[in-house]
């Protein structure tokens, strides 16, 4: 049977439309690439997405090597140079078989010089190109010399007193980006200074540092922060952009002075289009669906809350890809931009030259606007502008710090917004939290009871209404070499989706307490952060105990 052309099941797959395959097929003639290649030059879809249709087309697994450690022994079958010439990163050994990740299926040539090589049999799998070129080269480069050894051997030159300060540095960021980190501290206390890097959430030791080798680390990243290395005295915010093994970061600085020191943060924004899908996120089927159905509408405000780090941001793009941009007219504007999107108008605040989220408000809407997106809400003059665009015919998204849905209606009271504004104007509040997934290489399965689950502030009637059963299969990671013994690897999302009609909306009017409109949002079928996290510990996809840590 004939394969389906690429095209076709990008769009079958929910990944791109009509418009953009005939935007894409437009550009072919200028140069002659495959449809692939322009749809992912376009940002139409990532490398995954179109990785994922190769596998579906080919009947094959695909892996996201963002999330997998290839084996030492795996590695060593394959040399470099071979690796990089067919393309194929050696994944792991089993019973004789070689695991290999491929972007190309379908070439039955790559799998004979395998097996001519390996003299195995060959397991293949399917990963996006520009991932597996970058696995290569991290991973053979680790199976040379570990980042980990280079530097504890700078930190030992530095006790010598030869420290190459810049060298440190770019090391230990490269060895955050491998390590999935999302953030960098540098602290330092009174006989040491400590690297902790971020990862799923978590922070986690990595380093101590000679404690006179901290002002000269400072020092080094203000410079490259753009900063005042000579003020010690005061926080400063800085970035810079830096790239590894063909990858580009964005890097924001915070320094804050303490007792012992200036503390160092540095956050980690990698610029890749695959966290844009609201699929990918972690939305369970229910409430993706109603969420889509918000964000068709013509106007309307959409609201995503919750803490610093929770992904609201990458919520709001996911959102924006979900929008047929070729058909409305898409502003936005972002204190800063993070990402960059083909056909959208993207402006960034400028304090110093007067430009303010409300003052790109007024002027967009003299832009003939379809959707607007603004980075947050922070004052009564935003808020109010926000809504009153939502009430003018425009769909608004933005975001808001509370920290569940309902309460996004006494912060907007706060900033000065009348109820009946609220009511009219506001479509929804999607409120979010990031929690971590068991890992799938070490995931063991337990029984558990109802009883088990109270105890991690699951109330009764929540268990009653989610589980079925009186006994209950749930999962936990005994902890390997791909989550560093910690039993989780990757986040998802946990999400409650308040959905205003007109019945919550002339609550809101009427000035009813935010628990009555809970309770009335329940009845209706929301689910809170709470539920939602344990809908994900009876799938197997979390554990009580990390949805306890992050919902309480």
């Amino acid at each position: 049977m004939a394969r389906k052309r690429i095209g076709e099941l990008l769009e079958e797959l929910g990944y791109v439309t009509k418009d953009q395959i005939e935007v894409a097929l437009d550009v072919q003639k200028l140069n002659g690439k495959s449809l692939g290649e322009i749809l992912v030059a376009l940002s139409f879809v990532s490398p995954q997405e179109l990785a994922q249709a190769i596998a579906y087309q080919a009947g094959k697994e695909f892996i996201d090597l963002t999330l997998y450690t290839p084996s030492l022994e795996a590695l060593k079958v394959l040399d470099k140079q071979t690796a990089l010439q067919l393309e194929a990163l050696p994944l792991s050994l089993s019973d004789g078989k070689l695991k290999v990740a491929v972007s190309d299926p379908f070439n039955i040539n790559i799998v004979d010089i395998l097996k001519r090589r390996s003299g195995m049999d060959v397991e293949i799998v399917v990963a996006d190109r520009e991932n597996i070129l970058r696995s290569i080269e991290i991973y053979y480069a680790e199976l040379e010399s570990p980042l980990r050894e280079q530097i504890r051997e700078q930190i030992k030159l530095a006790q010598q007193g030869e420290a190459n300060v810049p060298r440190l540095v770019e090391l230990i960021l490269n060895h955050a980006i491998v390590e999935r980190a999302t953030d960098i501290h540098m602290s330092p206390e009174d006989i040491a200074s400590h690297t902790f890097f971020r990862i799923d959430g978590v922070l986690h030791h990595y380093y101590s540092l000679p404690k006179d080798l901290h002002p000269a680390v400072v020092s080094r990243i203000k410079i490259l922060g753009g900063m005042d290395i000579s003020e010690q005295r005061l926080p400063q915010d800085g970035g810079f952009s830096y790239t590894f093994v063909g990858e580009s970061y964005d890097v924001r600085v915070s320094t804050i002075p303490t007792a012992s020191g200036e503390n160092v943060v540095m956050r980690l924004l990698p610029k890749n289009l695959s966290l844009f899908n609201l699929k990918n996120l972690g939305f369970e089927p229910d409430i993706l669906k109603r969420f889509e159905e918000v964000i068709s509408k013509p106007h309307g405000m959409i609201l995503v809350t919750g803490p610093t780090g929770s992904g609201k941001t990458t919520t709001l793009y996911a959102s924006l890809r979900r929008i047929n941009f070729l058909r409305k007219n898409v502003l936005t504007v972002e204190d800063p931009v993070e990402y960059r999107f083909p056909f959208i108008k993207q402006t960034q605040v400028n304090e110093k030259a007067g430009y303010t989220f409300p003052v790109a408000i007024r002027h967009f809407l003299r832009q003939d606007p379809d959707v607007i997106l603004i980075g947050e809400i922070r004052d009564e003059e935003t808020a109010e502008m926000a809504l009153r665009a939502a009430i003018t015919g425009h769909l608004v998204l933005s975001t808001l710090h509370t920290n569940d849905a309902v309460s996004a209606i006494p912060r907007l009271v706060d900033l000065g917004i009348k109820e009946y504004m609220i009511a009219s104007g506001l479509l929804a509040v999607s409120a979010q939290r990031l929690i971590r997934k068991v890992c799938e290489f070490c995931a063991q399965r337990y029984r558990a009871s109802k009883e088990y689950l109270r105890k991690f502030g699951f109330s009764k009637k929540s268990i009653e209404s989610i589980v079925a059963s009186d006994t209950i299969i749930i999962r936990r990671g005994k902890g390997c070499e791909h989550c560093k013994g910690t039993g989780y690897l990757g986040r998802t999302a946990i999400v409650e989706l308040m959905v205003m009609d007109e019945e919550l909306g002339d609550m809101v009017v009427r000035g009813y307490p935010p628990m009555a409109i809970i309770h009335r949002a329940k009845e209706k079928g929301m689910r809170t952060l709470k539920e939602d996290g344990l809908v994900k510990v009876i799938k197997g996809e979390t554990t009580p105990e990390e949805v306890m840590r992050v919902v309480g």
